[in-house]
């Protein structure tokens, strides 16, 4: 049996709307075909704040503030991106490597990540069996979610996911170092490993961890001419645009 191929892109850092803008894009074209399953890295800047798909602002955060805000694709809270980085799978809903309910692709998605993380050097992580913090709060690393990565109580990794015309789009963050201002509780590879962790070595990392967890091959690649358009367009109408990320209705921007 052959291995399986996925590609890896390491996007660099970029503004809110245009990372997310580029995860729309592969979830799109991945739907169409034209695009292969995808393991994606990359980070916030300037700092960024991305509201969860249905969330309205959180209260400390208006339209005039001058942390950039934007609106994921996905669900979940707030997520204020700095002294963090990000990764993202898209896959078609049935491949071997994240089929399953939601539940199960998460578990198998955090599995993935708990082995990169170990190669880094920390202790086994342990995914959460259960809602074990409240619910309430408009952060996502105020609550630890099923099968989300924990250490010593404290959530490391926040995930969300979206799954659209039989796509899954799974978008996480991962804290390197403890951000400032929210959330408080967070803890972070640099405060559990006792150093900075630089970006090539998250990377490399990620990308072993994976392909160990998975059985799977990766090929870093870019983005084709086509993914590039489409990432441009959706970030000039969709997620630099203030009506989707202040909608009136929250129900019903697409």
């Amino acid at each position: 049996m052959s291995t399986a191929i996925w590609r890896f892109i390491d996007s660099g850092w970029a503004s809110g709307a245009r990372q997310m803008a580029v995860d729309d894009a592969l979830l799109t074209l991945c739907g169409q075909g034209h695009s292969p399953p995808t393991l994606r890295l990359f980070g916030f800047r300037p700092p960024c704040l991305s509201l969860g798909r249905f969330q309205p602002s959180p209260p400390e955060t208006g339209r005039e503030a001058s942390l950039e805000v934007v609106r994921r694709p996905t669900g979940g809270r707030a997520v204020l991106h700095q002294g963090d980085i990000c990764y993202s799978v898209i896959a078609p809903a049935d491949h071997p490597q994240v089929a399953g309910s939601i539940l199960q692709s998460y578990g198998k998605i955090a599995r993935a990540l708990a082995e990169g993380m170990a190669i880094l050097g920390l202790p086994p992580l342990r995914e959460a069996a259960a809602q074990n913090r409240s619910p309430e709060g408009d952060w996502c690393f105020e609550a630890i979610a099923p099968h989300e990565l924990a250490l010593g109580g404290a959530k490391l990794v926040g995930s969300a996911q979206l799954r659209r015309d039989g796509i899954l789009l799974q978008q996480g963050s991962i804290r390197l170092a403890p951000p400032g201002g929210r959330p408080s509780g967070a803890v972070s590879l640099e405060g559990v490993l006792g150093r900075r962790v630089p970006r090539r070595e998250m990377a490399a990392a990620l990308v072993e961890g994976f392909a160990r967890a998975w059985g799977v091959q990766f090929c870093r690649g870019r983005l084709t001419v086509e993914e590039e358009q489409l990432a441009q367009r959706l970030e000039r109408e969709k997620y630099a645009n203030p009506r989707w990320t202040w909608p009136a209705d929250l129900a019903v921007i697409s």
